[in-house]
């Protein structure tokens, strides 16, 4: 997920904690190069991620990232277009009157690199999406508890001892958090669980029946994991989002 970190680093260039441009070259890293598109002060063509940073803070206000899903888009403004590109994509950041969706743009069989695009919209007034660290953490540990316990009912656990390797390599996810200097140690604590849990869904997704020899029981290995995939994906919201302000 790249909107996360473009919000974060978005809060502490507003609070005079880092540049722009160190803001900037944080959110990239070490991926591919960024490039906006869509921002009509430039007549619509590709500029550096630095221009949406700056165009954010000229309007005032914060940004957010959401993670939308289908039947569940708090937090995502309008227009059409930009609530089907932020659902396509499964993320997107909203700041004062420009949101931003990103998607990785593959040149193959061409020998250009890839490019990471985020394609700017300008949007109507995003509702506020109050999804507090506390809140996130009391419904993720809840969730971790009844999945478990929902998981070892339907008898589909086993699905864990056959992916050991991948296992642990997800669970360093937290290692790679991608956060400014400060941040709240409270936002930080819950983004590392987080996302060692969202790198074992990601596995979990992949294999279909995951341990389960019938239909009844993929559906119930299915029902187990949802309800932990939400309170995931809601705590990455409250995580990224914890310096925006209102």
């Amino acid at each position: 997920m790249r909107s996360g970190p473009l919000a974060a680093w978005a809060a502490a260039f507003f609070a005079g904690r880092v540049s722009v441009d160190q803001a900037a070259d944080a959110v990239v890293g070490d991926d591919a190069p960024h490039q906006v598109g869509g921002l009509p002060a430039f007549d619509f063509e590709l500029v550096p991620l630095r221009e949406v940073l700056i165009a954010w803070r000229r309007r005032g206000g914060s940004v957010r990232a959401v993670l939308p899903v289908a039947g569940d888009v708090r937090g995502l403004p309008g227009p059409a277009a930009f609530r089907s590109a932020a659902l396509e994509r499964g993320e997107a950041a909203v700041g004062p009157g420009l949101g931003v969706v990103p998607e990785v743009i593959d040149y193959s069989p061409s020998s250009a690199p890839p490019t990471v695009l985020w394609q700017a919209f300008e949007i109507e007034k995003a509702p506020v999406d109050y999804a507090s660290v506390v809140d996130a953490q009391y419904d993720l540990t809840t969730a971790i508890r009844d999945s478990a316990s929902a998981l070892s009912a339907a008898d589909v656990a086993g699905w864990i001892d056959d992916i050991a390797d991948e296992l642990h390599d997800a669970r360093r996810a937290s290692e790679h958090l991608n956060l400014p200097p400060h941040f709240p140690s409270r936002a930080v604590a819950l983004l590392a669980q987080a996302e060692r849990l969202q790198a074992v869904l990601d596995l979990a997704f992949t294999d279909p029946t995951g341990g389960a020899i019938d239909r009844t029981g993929i559906a119930a290995r299915s029902a187990a994991l949802q309800p932990l995939a939400t309170a995931v994906r809601r705590a990455r919201v409250a995580g990224y989002n914890a310096e925006a302000r209102d």
